[in-house]
């Protein structure tokens, strides 16, 4: 009975509500968020959202959609009257978005930031009474979110908020947990605190895969180098390769440097060559961009390992010199043996130092 009278409340409560965006002032850039998000145990990968995570002023942000809010929790409205955002908290309904398949591709988004916008957290107030048949109407309890001096931002038809704002919000309380070699874990369950959602592990092990990066090179930084191993382990995923391997080619051809160019003209992490690339879409830009270079070598080396019948070293002869020579048996396999050296290198650093 409790959940059919929340249920009439929230449907009468939600007629009122317009839908009509808030004025919005300057454009600003949202960084896509690249690190695993654990939501009461359930993993959203951001890829496959519309409209992602993203992080701006090194601030994480949370997408206001329906489906986001039916996994968290809560439904919000915009009111172009009152100019104010209203967070209704609610009952989780769903444990993972629905369609699991690739709606973005890790692309910085331009959002515009909404200006004098009050943000309104509403809930309901709970009564120890036994619920009579009588159809009531729970009194709504209301503040407002405190931002901590982050904007409000629109991308498309939906709002983004500071995360932190609405987890610490008295109305929501959820747990937070952020690890930078893992990502961030949100438990909105009461008892079930969001470190217990962090595999702990896994974090180790990325902490030692960004710490042989910058071993191999230390102008890059931890940030990158923290980015870097999210972008291969990703790009393994979808391509069915090895993350590791796909370092071990990194390291060999560029030390991990994005802007690396060969004198032959290779380009990139993964030094392609422009004319391979160019039969798949992609540009010299395009080959400078550290994401899809991996991408790239992530799905070429993984063709070329798959048409060999999963040997990595005429794989990797293939890479490097092309399948007629293999196909030929007239290729070397030094290139494949340097590549293998490394992957072994990659491993044994991380055994020695504790990682794995």
């Amino acid at each position: 009975m409790a959940k059919k009278l929340m249920f009439v409340w929230l449907t009468l409560l939600m007629v009122l509500f317009s839908s009509i965006s808030i004025y919005a002032d300057e454009n600003v850039q949202g960084d896509f968020f690249v690190g695993k998000i654990v939501i009461n145990g359930q993993e959203i990968i951001n890829y496959n959202l519309q409209y992602p995570f993203i992080v701006h002023n090194n601030t994480t942000y949370i997408p206001l959609t329906p489906e986001i809010g039916e996994i968290c929790g809560f439904v919000a409205e915009t009111d172009k009257e009152s100019r104010t955002l209203k967070l209704l908290k609610t009952d989780s309904t769903r444990q993972n978005i629905s369609n699991n398949w690739i709606k973005n591709n890790n692309e910085d988004i331009i959002l515009k930031v909404m200006s004098d916008v009050k943000v309104l957290a509403y809930g309901a107030e709970e009564s120890e009474e036994d619920v009579t048949d009588a159809i009531q109407v729970p009194q709504l309890l209301v503040d407002e979110l405190d931002l901590a001096g982050q904007p409000v931002l629109e991308y498309g038809q939906f709002v983004y908020l500071p995360l932190r704002a609405v987890a610490t919000d008295e109305k929501f309380d959820w747990d937070i947990y952020y690890d930078q070699y893992y990502g961030v874990c949100i438990s909105t369950k009461e008892g079930v605190s969001a470190e217990s959602l962090c595999n702990k592990s896994e974090s180790n092990l990325n902490r030692g895969l960004a710490n042989y990066i910058r071993t191999v090179n230390p102008n890059i930084s931890n940030t990158l180098a923290r980015e870097y191993v999210f972008l291969f382990k990703r790009a393994a995923t979808v391509y069915n390769t090895d993350a590791k391997l796909l370092m071990a080619i990194a390291q060999k051809e560029s030390m991990f440097t994005s802007g690396a160019k060969a004198a032959g003209g290779s380009v990139g992490m993964m030094q392609v060559m422009p004319s391979t690339a160019a039969g798949f879409g992609l540009t010299v830009n395009d080959l400078y961009n550290a994401k899809k270079n991996i991408d790239f070598g992530a799905m070429y080396i993984s063709d070329k390992i798959a048409a060999y019948g999963g040997d990595w070293t005429k794989g990797l002869s293939a890479y490097n010199q092309g399948s007629a020579k293999v196909n030929r048996g007239s290729y070397s396999t030094a290139y494949a043996s340097r590549i293998l050296t490394a992957y072994y290198s990659i491993n044994n650093y991380l055994s020695i130092n504790g990682y794995v």
